[in-house]
This record gives C-alpha cells, sequence and structure tokens, in this order.
C-alpha cells in the first residue's frame, strides 16, 4: 500500500511503550505541555538513557516554546506526576509510570464531590495538598496520621518568643551616671545633637565621654566648658584633645613683654666729658 510510510532505519525512529502511548492519549493536557511531555519521553526511553538533566532551553527551542512558557509546563507536569525529579529543583527528569500520572485536573473549587476529585488510571484514590510534596521524587513516603492533640499547639508555642528589647538610654540613665556634675541642660542639648545627627547614646558612649571629661578636668578644663565647647563645635564624638585645642586656639597665650624699652628714659651722657666743640667724650 502506498499511504503506508515505511520506517527509515538510516533517520531513526522512536519507539514509545503501549502503555505509555495510551497515557498519552487519555490524558488531559495542554497542547504545549503534552508536546514537552513527548521530547522528555523522546530524551529518555527512547535513548534508555533513563533521568537526565534537561534545560528548559533545550525543551523550548526542541517544542519552539518560549523558555518561560517550557518551564511553567515542565512545573506542571511535575504536578500532574507525569515526569520527576531525581534529586532538588535543578536534578534529573524522567517520565513517571503512567500509572501515578493525574490525568484530570481537580477544579479550584472548595465543594468538591468525589466525581470531582483528581482520579489516576488503575487507581480511585483521589488527590491531595501533600501531594505537592512529591513533585521532586520518586519515594512515595506513606503519611503519618496523628491524633489532633498531637498536632495542635498552643498561640503560645507557635508564636516564636520575641527577644527582649534594649532598655532606652536617655536623661535619666546620663543624670544618674554624671560623676563631673553637667548640667541637665546641658545634657538635654547633647542628647538632642546627638539625635539630629542620627548617633545613639548607650551605656558604653556614655562611658567613653565621663572618661574623655576626666581627660579635661586634668588639663583644667571643667565639665560643662568642654560640653559647651562640643556643642558649639557640632561634634558627634568628643575627645579631650579636641576641646583642648579648640580652647587653646580661641585664646592664645599672652604676649610677653618686650625687653627694648626705656630708651627714652636713659641718659645717655653720663660718664662723657663734654668737649668745647659741643660733643662727648671719655
Amino acid at each position: 500500500m502506498t499511504n503506508i510510510i515505511q520506517i527509515d532505519k538510516s533517520r531513526g525512529f522512536t519507539r514509545m511503550d503501549n502503555q505509555l502511548m495510551d497515557g498519552l492519549m487519555a490524558i488531559d493536557l495542554p497542547g504545549r505541555e503534552l508536546k514537552v511531555a513527548l521530547f522528555i519521553a523522546k530524551a529518555t526511553i527512547n535513548f534508555q538513557a533513563g533521568a537526565v538533566r534537561i534545560k528548559a532551553t533545550d525543551v523550548a527551542k526542541a517544542t519552539n516554546l518560549h523558555p518561560d512558557v517550557a518551564s511553567r509546563a515542565i512545573s506542571h507536569l511535575l504536578k500532574r506526576r507525569v515526569i520527576h525529579r531525581v534529586g532538588g529543583a535543578r536534578g534529573d527528569i524522567s517520565i513517571c509510570d503512567p500509572k501515578e500520572w493525574v490525568y484530570f485536573e481537580c477544579p479550584t473549587r472548595t465543594n468538591l464531590s468525589e466525581s470531582d476529585k483528581v482520579v489516576r488510571i488503575g487507581s480511585t484514590a483521589s488527590r491531595t495538598k501533600t501531594d505537592d510534596s512529591l513533585l521532586y521524587s520518586k519515594k512515595q513516603t506513606p503519611l503519618v496520621t496523628l491524633p489532633s492533640e498531637e498536632i495542635t499547639s498552643s498561640p503560645e508555642q507557635l508564636a516564636p518568643a520575641k527577644p527582649d528589647r534594649k532598655a532606652p538610654f536617655g536623661m535619666t540613665q546620663l543624670l544618674a551616671d554624671n560623676p563631673h556634675q553637667v548640667p541637665e541642660q546641658l545634657l538635654a542639648d547633647w542628647l538632642a545633637q546627638r539625635k539630629a545627627k542620627r548617633a545613639a547614646v548607650t551605656e558604653t558612649v556614655w562611658s567613653t565621654v565621663n572618661a574623655e571629661l576626666s581627660k579635661c578636668a586634668a588639663q583644667g578644663v571643667d565639665a560643662s566648658t568642654a560640653i559647651t565647647e562640643a556643642l558649639t563645635a557640632g561634634w558627634q564624638g568628643f575627645k579631650a584633645s579636641w576641646v583642648i585645642k579648640r580652647l587653646n586656639d580661641s585664646n592664645p597665650p599672652a604676649a610677653l613683654p618686650s625687653r627694648h624699652t626705656g630708651f627714652n628714659d636713659r641718659d645717655y651722657h653720663a660718664g662723657l666729658i663734654e668737649r668745647e666743640d659741643g660733643s662727648y667724650a671719655f
């Protein structure tokens, strides 16, 4: 007969298991997903390669689909149990046994009757939400049913404990630890300046400031003067050396009296003999 296409072995041919062919004819899949399933079947079963690494770009090129569309089709085929991955999300892909396929997708309704639920060939078990956990593995781990009292937790157990918030460090703490008796108004101004610069005030920061105030006191500069100079300069930090230098620059030392004075009061003729011509000599 002339209408029978002979198999040309020189070009190669695809061998297809009858059960797999029957499953592909029976399953309700969109055309693009059916093309992807056929490509994966050819890449794995035809070459007897088993599960292989297949990129979405390779699937897209072979099926004339956009890579994003091919990737979504692979994800949907994984959910329908038509294919599976060995390993993680980038593992090798292979075709599942047609008995495991989800032949009819469950409608997105909450009040489903038994006839609306997904049915696999060879089994009347309905597909549950837990099937999504089997997308990347062939291992069918049996589910363990626990009494409700074992899986129900109190709100205190479910909610993670919040970490204790750090106690704020403000005016009360500054006044309580104020060995140099800095006036409250200066402390308030210093706090406001730190806040404007978005610099936190902590116990460590205040301890450092007190240590620098002690150095200022050793140089004869009281704490009020030192804090005032820091506020005037607009410093975020505080160093005793900065305060001393600023005070020295603003108050230069008084000039020493000149030794070249009293010339008008000196008698330059003392001890000299006046000559006839009006000059002086020894």
